[in-house]
């Protein structure tokens, strides 16, 4: 009876750990769940205060299920109002093994302005792929890390206000540039963006100042989705793009940007719809993500004596 007993404990033990190992891995579809409730809520743009109100709630309700350690930093930029929101999933090594910072903008761009109909261009975008699918990849890659927590603390940031650019003169990336001023002390080892990486012909280059200023990073990304036959990511420059890691680089902070390029023909229009969105190109960027924070080693990355 005992044998059998013990048989059924080890049996049960196994599949429960089987179980949490099925859980733990990224899920494109959950992902891109994200995105249809994120759409729902209407633009996310500084005319649109209640849809703002709801998306910054979700985000928070949704990361409180993983962590408690949830800071929203709000601030003024030239009238506007805005808000980043900042979580942290700690690490289990008992060494200092570094951290990783995974960013993403949630909010929207207020008009169109590559729409093809010129009726539509002073119009907000839904941004189902522009805002929508960085904060989704970071919300389901939080639900992995609460599962099964990597040796790396790893700290999800969304920032607010970067889709502003060359709207009454107001540059991009607002958001990102204050966390970084307000957050003088702050220093990950290394930092990732996440942007537009659901399109269904997702293509996502080697942005040309993430390789120049965080190339350590870039590299290990890129080996890491050659292993897993990635297609999304291409091993092929792509140019200078201005974006919410160029704050953290101008600082001395490695992080790279993941982004379709060339943009895709949806980029600021009215058509940046769920209906572009595919959660194979979610899954592919979202499981090389979780191996890259997974395996993390910032002595081996950096090559510290």
């Amino acid at each position: 009876m005992k044998k059998i007993l013990t048989g059924m404990l080890i049996t049960a033990c196994a599949l429960w750990a089987t179980t949490i190992f099925a859980q733990a891995t990224f899920d494109g579809e959950r992902a891109l769940a994200h995105i249809v409730s994120q759409v729902s809520f209407g633009p996310r743009e500084p005319d649109n205060p209640d849809a703002k109100q709801k998306t910054i709630s979700y985000i928070e309700q949704e990361l409180a299920r993983f962590t408690k350690r949830i800071t929203i930093q709000r601030f003024n930029y030239a009238g506007l109002s805005g808000a980043n929101l900042w979580a942290t999933i700690n690490g289990t090594s008992a060494t200092d093994s570094g951290r990783i910072m995974l960013g993403a903008h949630w909010d929207t761009r207020p008009q169109a302005d590559k729409d093809r109909d010129h009726e539509q261009r002073k119009k907000p975008i839904s941004g189902a792929n522009d805002g929508g699918s960085g904060v989704a990849a970071l919300l389901e890659l939080a639900r992995v890390f609460a599962l099964a927590p990597p040796p790396v603390t790893v700290d999800f940031v969304f920032f607010d206000l970067e889709d502003m650019g060359h709207i009454d003169d107001l540059p991009y990336s607002i958001g990102a540039s204050e966390f970084v001023a307000k957050n003088p002390s702050y220093r990950p080892s290394a930092g990732i963006i996440l942007d537009m990486v659901c399109a269904d012909n997702l293509s996502i280059p080697r942005e040309v100042y993430s390789q120049s200023l965080a190339g350590e990073v870039m590299d290990t990304i890129w080996t890491i989705a050659k292993q897993q036959n990635s297609t999304v990511f291409k091993d092929s420059p792509g140019i200078r793009i201005i974006d919410d890691h160029l704050a953290f680089l101008r600082a001395g902070i490695k992080v790279v940007d993941l982004i379709h390029y060339p943009f895709p023909d949806h980029w600021h229009t009215s058509a940046d719809t769920v209906d572009k969105c595919s959660g194979d190109s979610l899954q592919q960027v979202g499981d090389v993500v979780q191996q890259f924070i997974a395996t993390y080693n910032p002595k081996e990355l950096f090559d510290y004596d």
